[in-house]
């Protein structure tokens, strides 16, 4: 039972309050449960924050994201993030490795990318869409980043890639991956690739 108190300050004024136990006990459980739900919002913002800071300080890139980019860098060959799309896609073919000339786009220079795939654009999520659905784009340039989708599990899902367009076409941008992830996603592949030599020497 509630019970009240008359409590009299010293210019004669009465005021009641309450003094209930079960009262003060789910006040005490309903700041406990608030101070809860906060201190979890701020352990998945920090989760989020250090994985995204690992995997910048691991320099591992994917061309084909499963989640949408927390970031995109810009490419030297940018003036502006302007020119940059994040698109949702499905890949059509398994990545294709690009000829040594195909590679500098017939310059002369040395090779600037190493991988072709065909795009169809599901979805943009930012930037001007390209004029059609269906797009040629190459990647790849260094030795830390992942492989194209190449399993028949991972061609049959979506991805999001960051690109941008120049006079030779259009060109993936890397994003981060975390470094299990990556393993992850390289192992499935050359587990994939083994079967498949295994089975063509039987």
């Amino acid at each position: 039972m509630l019970q009240n108190i008359r409590t009299i300050d010293g210019g004669g004024h009465c005021s009641n309050s309450i003094n209930d136990p079960i009262f003060d006990s789910m006040s005490r459980l309903g700041w406990r449960a608030i101070r809860s739900l906060l201190s979890c919002l701020a352990c998945v913002v920090l989760i989020g924050t250090m994985t995204l800071v690992a995997a910048e300080a691991n320099g591992l890139r994917t061309y084909f994201s499963e989640e949408v980019p927390l970031e995109i860098p810009k490419p030297q060959a940018l003036s502006s993030m302007d020119q940059i799309v994040l698109a949702r896609v499905r890949v059509l073919d398994a990545p294709a490795g690009l000829l040594g000339f195909e590679q500098s786009a017939g310059s002369g220079e040395a090779p600037h990318e190493y991988w072709s795939a065909w795009l169809r654009v599901l979805a943009v999520l930012r930037g001007k869409r390209p004029e059609l659905e269906r797009v040629y784009v190459t990647f790849g340039n260094g030795h830390s980043y992942a492989r194209g989708p190449t399993t028949p599990r991972q061609l049959q899902q979506d991805y999001f890639v960051a690109m941008y367009e120049d006079d030779s076409g259009f060109h993936l941008i890397g994003v981060p991956i975390a470094a299990a992830k990556y393993t992850e996603w390289q192992q499935e592949i050359g587990a994939f690739e083994r079967e498949r030599v295994k089975s063509l020497l039987k």
